[in-house]
């Protein structure tokens, strides 16, 4: 609720402050004193500098008993019903004082743009000058509307909910702010490197890692006037955690001899997005991933185990596989041989019936 003293109107023709005791700010706008003939008219402007929207419009004014005053009101180009102060409350006299205030309401919703010109035009009558106290603006409710929101996201990963989708903001000039996070995950504003412009703006909902089901959170709008809030419920769906298994594997080297391993061959990866990655090196080597020079095509990739030189026993490392909504982890266990083994080796041969 915002009041516009009338004593403030930059605009004034025929019309003039008054001092009173009475009045909100002490002061009043009158059409002067003594002026014949006994009807005479003026105005009074301004310019409407709240934000632009839908507002109770109500004036505040003196009705005293010695005689008939109107007033027309017009917002841009809205004409207001007029009033004619001819009613005057019980205990009213000749005097503009408490008793003679009147507050009544001019319009129950209309719709203002910020810089519309405001233009008061009032007649007197007799000794009732017109006297003008204030122009009330009470807010509608129904600038500013928040509606609940749903979004749909994977187990792991993020979603960009635009919760003003349905909202209504009629001046346009609100700031968006979470006020009860996400239990399961974290609901983050972002203003869509736009920091001014509020139209744009929009939620990131990230899910803790690994969980799925329901989860929600709150968010707030807020004009300066007014706040409402609304509630987005997010459905986290569950992936297979079987789409992706990363096995164990083992392999054999010699003493300084490097060798590739298949460590994707009993993997499984149905989507066939995934990446390798080692997380946990040799301890007595080094593993690297060879991308077998298709760099987009994680299906061929292999590692390399190189020993240190002269190291033999056993060794390990750890390599990830990630398709993005899941990790999962498998173990590569090394024997580097001592190189000086004595190792017995089937063998075959053929030969004819009595023949050495």
């Amino acid at each position: 609720m915002v009041k516009i003293q009338a004593e403030s109107f930059l605009n004034l023709n025929n019309f003039e402050p008054e001092i009173n005791n009475d009045a909100e700010g002490g002061s009043l706008l009158r059409i002067p004193f003594g002026i014949l003939p006994n009807a005479f008219s003026g105005t009074a402007s301004t310019t409407f500098d709240l934000p632009t929207g839908n507002y109770e419009v109500r004036l505040g004014y003196f009705d005293e008993t010695d005689g008939e005053s109107t007033v027309d009101i017009s917002i841009g180009d809205t004409v207001l019903p007029t009033l004619t102060f001819n009613n005057p409350p019980p205990g009213a006299d000749v005097n503009p004082n408490a008793n003679s205030f009147v507050n009544e309401q001019i319009s129950s919703t209309v719709f203002i743009n910020n810089g519309d010109l405001i233009t008061i035009n009032g007649t007197r009558d007799n000794q009732e000058f017109a006297r003008i106290d204030f122009i009330e603006f009470i807010q509608s409710d129904d600038n500013l509307i928040a509606v609940d929101d749903t979004a749909t996201t994977q187990q792991n990963t993020s979603v960009t909910i635009d919760v003003l989708g349905n909202d209504t903001d009629v001046d346009g000039n609100s700031t968006l702010t979470i006020v009860s996070d996400a239990s399961n995950g974290t609901a983050v504003v972002d203003d869509n490197g736009t920091a001014e412009d509020f139209s744009d703006d929009s939620v990131i909902y990230t899910p803790n890692d690994g969980f799925n089901g329901p989860d929600s959170f709150t968010y707030q709008l807020d004009n300066g006037l007014t706040t409402q809030t609304a509630t987005v419920n997010i459905d986290v769906t569950a992936v297979d955690d079987n789409s992706l298994i990363a096995v164990d594997d083992t392999a054999t080297t010699q003493p300084n001899t490097a060798v590739s391993i298949d460590v994707l061959q009993n993997d499984t990866d149905v989507d066939g997005n995934g990446t390798l990655t080692i997380v946990t090196d040799a301890n007595n080597g080094t593993a690297v991933v060879d991308d077998n020079g298709t760099a987009e095509d994680f299906s061929d990739d292999f590692v390399i185990y190189t020993p240190e030189d002269g190291f033999n026993g056993a060794d390990s490392f750890t390599y990830e596989l990630s398709n993005g909504l899941l990790n999962k982890t498998a173990t590569v266990d090394i024997n580097v041989t001592s190189g000086d083994e004595l190792i017995a080796v089937d063998d075959t041969a053929t030969t004819q019936q009595n023949t050495e």
